[in-house]
């Protein structure tokens, strides 16, 4: 009886043990199957690139004609080189000097005498933070050069002797942008500012062979009207109106003595003691790179 009943529990288990291992087996195998890969085919691929060259040629086609059609000038920060081409300068201080010291019949009439400028160079960087304005910084640096043969003899030993007396400034000056026009290829600007400026002059007689430098700081105001012609996306070529007034102090040597003083074979002090203030106006020519 009890063999009976050991081997009917035993017929039932087997059953369910073979079951569950076959069971376990297949799910074990089922889950280690790897996925099924996915081929593209050759067309398919070459359907994808040229979509893709499509696409691309479209964007380069949308980055032309935006840039050909942008306005450079609406807000970028820039950078200007310029060159005085024709330029006044008067000097009413150092007109009088200058025609004392050569001995004139009349100094005082030279005062108002415009004189050109020989050396102007701009260099500026600006900023336009709207459309309308922008603020700017700017060096300028500017020469004047004088030079002539004295035909008088009143003063032994300067008959036909060169007298030269040489101006040169550096100034900085910040100040504010008005954009009055923006177009395509054109732009119309006013820029006026306020700064420092440090002049030297420098003085040489030929017959004694005497030289003389002096010196004298002060402020400069600027009012500049900037014509800009667009000549690619990047750069624009000018054409601008420059005004400028400089005031300074005495002009004064290292040693702090004026320029009034004897020099060379004069022995006898002129009568004025200049300094370099002056007025400049005229036309320059530069080049505008945009960032």
């Amino acid at each position: 009886m009890f063999a009976k009943t050991a081997l009917a529990i035993i017929g039932t288990i087997v059953p369910i043990c073979f079951a569950a291992l076959f069971a376990v087996n297949a799910r074990s195998q089922q889950m280690s199957a790897p996925d099924p890969k996915v081929y593209v085919s050759p067309d398919s691929a070459r359907m994808l690139d040229s979509t893709y060259r499509a696409r691309k040629a479209e964007l380069d086609g949308w980055i032309r004609t935006q840039r050909a059609t942008a306005h450079p000038q609406e807000d970028f920060i820039s950078v200007y080189a310029g060159y005085g081409g024709y330029l006044q300068i008067l000097p009413r201080d150092l007109n009088q000097f200058f025609s004392e010291r050569s001995l004139r019949p009349n100094p005082m009439s030279d005062r108002n005498v415009y004189g050109g400028v020989d050396r102007e160079i701009i260099i500026s960087g600006q900023a336009q933070l709207a459309q309308t304005w922008g603020i700017y910084v700017e060096y300028d640096f500017t020469a004047k050069f004088s030079n002539t043969i004295i035909d008088d003899t009143t003063v032994p030993g300067l008959f036909n002797a060169e007298e030269e007396l040489d101006l040169y400034e550096h100034s900085l000056v910040a100040g504010g942008m008005v954009v009055i026009y923006s177009g395509p290829f054109y732009r119309l600007r006013a820029e006026g500012g306020f700064g420092a400026v440090y002049a030297l002059t420098s003085e040489t007689e030929s017959t004694s062979g005497a030289s003389r430098s002096a010196s004298a700081s002060g402020s400069q105001i600027n009012f500049d009207l900037l014509n800009d012609f667009r000549i690619s996306p990047s750069a624009s070529f000018t054409l601008d109106l420059l005004y400028r007034t400089v005031t300074t102090g005495e002009l004064k040597t290292s040693s702090g003595q004026t320029i009034d003083a004897p020099f060379g074979v004069r022995k006898t002090p002129l009568s004025l003691k200049p300094t370099a203030s002056n007025i400049v106006y005229g036309a320059a020519a530069g080049l505008v790179i945009y960032f």
